[in-house]
This record gives structure tokens, sequence and C-alpha cells, in this order.
């Protein structure tokens, strides 16, 4: 999403608390940038500290400007353990990251797009918040229903301000992560198949099936959508409407 806001012409700031894939980012996208452009703002930020937030938001401040857009998309997902055998640490930081840091990164947003008149923010929510996964996933599942939820409530409260909030729910996707499960056999014979049996395009969504849903979200042609939660999931809530999410053992 961050490449494609800046082919469609923004000036991106990306923050990450990894490092590693932080510093992969910044270089692609500054592979699109013209000869003489800015380099892309790229800031380490663990959005679970407030004080942290601010920092990068501060950052963006003196770097940009001006902030127009937010794609909030912290995320955190624990080992699998069923609910009755949930450590409370685990159910804390889930909090921490999944809920508390969307609502810090919109907060500091909201000041900036409240003096700016207008804005849009994107948090990215999950399939997960609409429809149950089991297995393990509550925590998951509970903070993604509460994003959904900030998204209207923040949607109303500032709609007269200029600034639109909507939510983009994708399903299942091939993150590196999930690239990595998809080299176990148990995982391609066994698992793979029941998820694919919830998307009826046949096939995992990709990171890329996200940019245009997120460019459109962020632009004028978007100005009368707003706290919308929008599937971007190849059908699979529409299969699984009223009832629960296709997932793995």
């Amino acid at each position: 999403m961050a490449l494609g806001l800046a082919r469609a012409g923004a000036r991106v700031a990306i923050a990450d608390i990894d490092a590693e894939g932080l510093a992969q980012t910044a270089r692609e996208l500054a592979g699109e940038l013209a000869p003489g452009s800015p380099a892309p703002l790229a800031r380490v930020t663990d959005i679970a500290d407030a004080a942290a937030v601010e920092a990068l938001f501060d950052a963006i401040d003196d770097d940009i400007g001006r902030l127009d857009i937010l794609v909030n998309v912290p995320f955190a997902f624990p080992a699998r353990v069923r609910p009755h055998e949930l450590a409370a640490a685990d159910w804390e930081r889930m909090l921490a990251v999944n809920l508390t840091g969307y609502f810090l990164c919109c907060q500091a947003a909201l000041r900036r797009m409240l003096a700016a008149g207008q804005g849009s923010i994107i948090n990215i929510g999950s399939n997960a918040g609409e429809s149950a996964l089991g297995r393990g996933a509550l925590p998951y599942g509970c903070t993604k229903a509460a994003v959904h939820q900030m998204t209207r409530e923040l949607a109303v409260e500032y709609a007269g301000a200029g600034i639109r909030v909507n939510a983009i729910l994708p399903a299942q996707t091939l993150t590196p992560g999930l690239r990595a499960h998809l080299e176990t056999p148990r995982f391609r014979d066994h698992v793979l198949p029941r998820i694919l049996a919830g998307l009826p395009q046949g096939r995992l969504l990709d990171p890329e099936d996200y940019v245009g849903p997120a460019v459109f979200l962020a632009s004028d042609a978007a100005r009368a959508v707003n706290g919308v939660l929008l599937p971007a999931d190849g059908g699979n809530l529409a299969m699984n409407a009223g009832g629960s999410h296709t997932w793995p053992a």
C-alpha cells in the first residue's frame, strides 16, 4: 500500500518495529521516486508506545509538513492458544498493539487533520473481526472487532470536520509469514485446502490486492465514503456471512 500510494503521487512516510523490513520497504519506495526527490521518511517505531508515536508524527511534520492520509496497519498475532490457557501478558500485548496502537496513531493523525480541515484515515481490519475464527484466535478477533467499531465511531465523530475514516478488511494473504508456512508439507497439504475452500476466487490474497482499495479510500473519489468496512477478500465474507470463518485447525 505504501508503494501503491507513492505511485499515485503521495509523499510517503513509513514506520515499523521491524528495522530490517522497514529498510527494505524504504529501498523499494526510493526506487519509485523521480531523480532528485527527497528520500522517504522511515522510522523504527513501537506503536504501542505513546511517546514513540508522537515522535513519529512530529518527524512527519518536520519532514513532509502536512498529513493528509493515515494507513493504519499495526499487527500482532501470538501463537495460537485456547482462551482458557491464554497468558494475561499475551492478552495485554495484543491489546497494546492491535487496539491501543491503532488508537494512538489515529489520535496523532486526527490532531493534524483537524488543523488542516481534511484527511483520510484507513484502518486495516480483518474478516476475523466480523466472523469467528476459533482455534486460539480470540484476542486477534476481539481486537479487530474493536478496530472496526473504532472506525465507525471516529467516522461519525469527525465527519463534520472533513475527515473520513474507513477500514479495509483483508482475508488470508500471502505475507512472508504465510509463505513460510507454505514450505511445510502439513500446511500445504492439509491446511491450505481448507483456507482456499473459504475463498471463492480459489486463491490466496496478495498484498497488491489492497493497493486499489487504499488509493480509492485515500482519494477524493471516495469523498462520500465514510465509516465503511470494505472487504477486500475475494468473497470470503460473502461465503461465510452469518457463520464462522474458514480457518485451519
